[in-house]
């Protein structure tokens, strides 16, 4: 069987296993099946393909997500990669999802590898995952307001430097140049610095005197001490 027979038998066993759930299947010109279904087999088609004898897709490699303000009716679509190792093909799921707060049930108890994944079209996108074991933000601060790669959000952010006034960015262990520092200063800034930073600094140092950017202070040299006899020497002239 060659590679499109094997993928049009694909599309065709999943056409039969989900029925009307199955909006469109086609191989596209990538040479790579695309599936589009209905958010109420998200999880049912993926779970399917993992644990079918026959396909075995246990390999997720990724979930993204498209915005298409003002081109579609249904403006947010989710797309999962599957890969499966025994027959060397892949897939691409589409799902639809609409609304302003669009929802799907979470891909985490079938594949651990979304975990990070979803949060990131959480972040980024604004889809919820429900189920998901900690559905929260991934790179933007948790009191973030919006989501960047939605359409709708401005180009040059909301903010000058994207980031509101005082948010303070911890797991950098600074806050952002564009806000005034915060009154009292965060905890995280407060705590002495580690091994490692210590260590920078001395490499830093190290390497601004290689360039001579920093001059070494002359080290004072201090008068020798007299000796008890040289006191005894100098009383004795007076």
């Amino acid at each position: 069987m060659t590679k499109l027979e094997l993928q049009e038998k694909l599309i065709n066993d999943i056409k039969a296993q989900f029925k009307d759930h199955v909006k469109h299947a086609e191989v596209d010109h990538y040479g790579m099946p695309v599936v589009e279904i209905d958010p109420e087999i998200h999880v049912e088609l993926p779970a399917w393909l993992k644990n079918s004898e026959e396909w075995q897709f246990n390999h997720f490699t990724d979930i993204t997500s498209v915005d298409y303000l003002n081109r579609r009716e249904i403006r947010f679509e989710v797309v999962v990669h599957l890969r499966s190792h025994k027959n060397n093909i892949r897939i691409r799921i589409k799902t639809p999802v609409g609304g302003e707060n669009p929802k799907l049930p979470t891909l985490s108890h079938t594949f651990i590898g979304s975990h990070w994944t979803e949060r990131e079209v959480y972040d980024l996108m604004g889809i919820e995952f429900t189920g998901h074991p900690r559905m929260t933000r991934l790179l933007n601060p948790d009191d973030f307001d919006g989501h960047p790669l939605r359409k709708d959000f401005p180009i040059k952010g909301k903010f000058r430097g994207s980031f509101p006034k005082g948010t303070v960015i911890s797991n950098k262990r600074r806050e952002p140049n564009v806000a005034a520092p915060t009154h009292p200063k965060p905890l995280d800034q407060l705590m002495p610095r580690t091994v490692q930073e210590q260590k920078r600094e001395v490499m830093k140092l190290e390497y601004e005197r290689k360039l001579g950017l920093v001059k070494d202070e002359p080290e004072q040299t201090e008068a020798p001490e007299e000796t008890a006899d040289a006191k005894e020497e100098g009383g004795d002239a007076k």
